[in-house]
């Protein structure tokens, strides 16, 4: 639906690492599902929901009371903010639009990954996020404008969840030396272009060189790891009585707390040495297609 069949089946089989542009494939669902006009329909007829919108400027977000009313965004502020080059950014669209819904379905069905799309309206010459890193591998997909896109390589090693988030970890020196050494690539996104983006790649994104406002969607997805599979082990021990049993408070005693955690680390290793493999991997394979949360199903 977005990469194409070619570039599809090389990431299901190697997994993306460095940043890669392609065209949308003629007769993708994408282009009849959603356009410009519509993502900005939704801000002027007052449809969005104010808990999935966000609105920054120069690098910094906006208190939702400059553009909400009614928990929906004002339709009356929606021209002023990007007249004052403001970027507006409409969260998890799938969450509240059918057809991107069924994209992002149809995305973790095939890949097992779950995600979200979101959507940015930038004015032209202007810019909204600055310098970041992103936590999940995202699919970048050019709708209207231009866009420019810095990349630099990775600060940080897989970052995931909120574990290594750029805005926990963040030094202003290294946009100093970013800027004095130069992006690793940059690429300006067209109409119909596609840009893939791993998690880590650092990215400074604007439209400064555009004519005209950039609206883009950006498809996340959740890329599992090992410790999904881990967590959902351990998880599956609820169903073992033994692991059920209170554990009085005297186990919790700074004195004996070693023995409760050395008991309970033989009792996991003693559990999982019995598991079923074949009937575990059938229920992570259900929960790869249909868990939308970090959350045990």
């Amino acid at each position: 639906m977005i990469l194409g069949h070619q570039a599809a089946n090389a990431a299901l089989s190697e997994w993306p690492e460095y940043p890669y542009t392609l065209k949308l494939p003629s007769g993708s669902p994408i282009r009849p599902a959603v356009n410009a006009q519509m993502i900005r329909g939704f801000l002027d007829a007052g449809c969005a929901p104010s808990s999935y919108v966000n609105v920054f400027h120069r690098g910094e977000g906006l208190h939702p009371a400059r553009f909400t009313a009614d928990d929906r965004v004002a339709p009356a502020s929606v021209q002023l903010l990007l007249d004052q080059g403001c970027t507006i950014q409409l969260r998890e669209l799938n969450r509240w639009f059918p057809p991107l819904s069924a994209v992002c379905t149809g995305i973790q069905a095939e890949t097992g990954c779950p995600g979200y799309v979101t959507a940015f309206i930038t004015p032209p010459s202007k810019q909204g996020l600055d310098y970041h890193w992103d936590q999940y591998l995202g699919i970048v997909v050019q709708l209207q404008g231009t866009k420019t896109w810095e990349l630099f390589k990775p600060k940080v090693d897989a970052p995931y969840r909120d574990h290594l988030m750029s805005t926990n970890l963040w030094q202003d020196d290294w946009v100093k030396q970013w800027q004095k050494d130069g992006p690793y690539q940059t690429v300006e996104l067209i109409p119909g272009d596609i840009l893939v983006l791993p998690r880590g790649w650092v990215h400074n994104p604007h439209s400064r060189n555009a004519v005209e406002t950039s609206v883009h969607l950006t498809f996340v997805l959740k890329e599992r790891v090992p410790l999904w599979v881990a967590e959902r082990l351990v998880g599956s021990a609820i169903t073992d009585a033994r692991f059920r049993a209170v554990i009085p408070p005297s186990g919790l005693d700074p004195a004996t707390m070693p023995t409760t955690v050395e008991q309970t680390r033989s009792l996991l290793i003693d559990y999982l040495s019995g598991l079923n493999v074949e009937e575990m991997s059938r229920a992570l394979r259900r929960a790869a297609q249909q868990e939308t949360s970090h959350a045990m199903l």
